[in-house]
């Protein structure tokens, strides 16, 4: 054996030592990681199948799994998505996920799925789609922001808080979110009497959510609200301003300026003057015009839009229904024809 081995003191001995040592340390990791990935894959397998329905309209899972079926798959699984046939496109998901065994390559099919169940109101499926992903890769910007859409529809504004942590590691400006569930927060609290509700409303309103607090304050205080309109930015209160009831008007306000006195006289709260005052909003002055002609049937309808996504919705909005984005609305009036019957429906 000596002839065969080296010495102890011999410096090929140290390096078969290093070999061997090397050859185990390989052996091992090579194994564990083995282990390690053949459980990741059975957990996820069991996770799928404790959120995979029952009822599905496409029969695709008699279809033999091919790598080239990803791609088209996957794209009809987000149309389905988009137009919303949910079943069908979650169908699809679930079905490219359980045939791809590799975590990175089906991470963005696990955000669509995650994605549809939220669009489709399944929120507690799409929460944990969503924290399945970010076991695995909790940098993930887009699960986080998805992540934080869900527990704010859920209500669960801790915990959506808790979302903006690691956007803010990694270096995401998340100061108009924080705002945004500061102020639903605060309008959920019921604990909080008047007073300290007006006075937290206060303090938000220069934030970006300027349409919101107004709202609140006209339902709480009307002397606030009216002390914190701000003209530049009737655009996005018009409709708050149009359906607002004769006893929440503050006359003093509205006729020391002339936009506001040209809504109201369009309104028919107040009585037309000799001259036309031009508000610049065309709905406005076509309807004072009109009035000027012996014509007072005219009334303003309004729809919604984001500014993101460009999508226009019936009715307003604090977070767009399509894109998730925020203070992103667009009040858009057009005249119609006044109903005998108007309600108070804002506010």
């Amino acid at each position: 054996m000596d002839k065969i081995l080296p010495a102890y003191n011999d410096p090929l001995f140290s390096i078969l030592i290093i070999s061997i040592l090397i050859l185990v340390v390989a052996t091992v990791s090579y194994l564990m990681g083995n282990y390690k990935e053949d459980r990741q894959r059975k957990n996820l397998k069991s996770f799928l199948g404790k959120i995979e329905i029952d009822e599905c309209t496409l029969d695709i899972d008699k279809l033999p799994f091919e790598t080239t079926l990803i791609t088209p798959l996957s794209l009809l699984a987000k149309t389905f998505s988009t137009q919303g046939e949910y079943q069908k496109s979650i169908s699809i998901y679930l079905y490219l996920i359980n045939n791809i065994q590799v975590f990175t390559q089906k991470e963005y099919l696990l955000e669509g799925l995650g994605e549809t169940y939220l669009k489709a109101g399944f929120l507690k499926r799409s929460e944990a789609v969503f924290l399945e992903i970010l076991r695995k890769h909790p940098r993930n910007r887009a699960v986080l922001y998805y992540l934080e859409i869900v527990y704010e529809l859920l209500h669960e504004y801790n915990k959506a808080k808790e979302t903006l942590k690691p956007l803010k590691i990694i270096g995401d400006n998340t100061s108009s979110l924080e705002a945004h569930l500061r102020l639903s927060i605060l309008l959920k609290n019921s604990n909080l009497t008047v007073e300290d509700k007006v006075k937290e409303l206060k303090k938000i309103i220069k934030n970006g959510s300027y349409r919101r607090v107004i709202q609140e304050l006209f339902r709480l205080s009307k002397k606030d609200a009216w002390e914190f309109l701000e003209i530049d930015k009737i655009h996005l209160i018009l409709d708050i301003l149009w359906f607002l009831p004769s006893s929440n008007l503050n006359f003093d306000i509205i006729s020391s300026n002339k936009i506001l006195h040209s809504i109201y006289i369009a309104k028919g709260s107040l009585p037309p003057k000799d001259e036309i005052l031009k508000s610049g909003i065309f709905a406005i002055d076509a309807i004072n015009s009109a009035q000027r002609g012996g014509y007072f049937e005219l009334d303003l309808n309004f729809s919604y839009g984001c500014n993101r996504c460009k999508q226009h919705f019936p009715i307003a909005f604090a977070r767009c229904p399509k894109c998730y984005s925020i203070n992103s609305i667009q009040v858009k009036e057009s005249i119609g024809k006044k109903m005998s019957n108007t309600g108070f429906s804002l506010l």
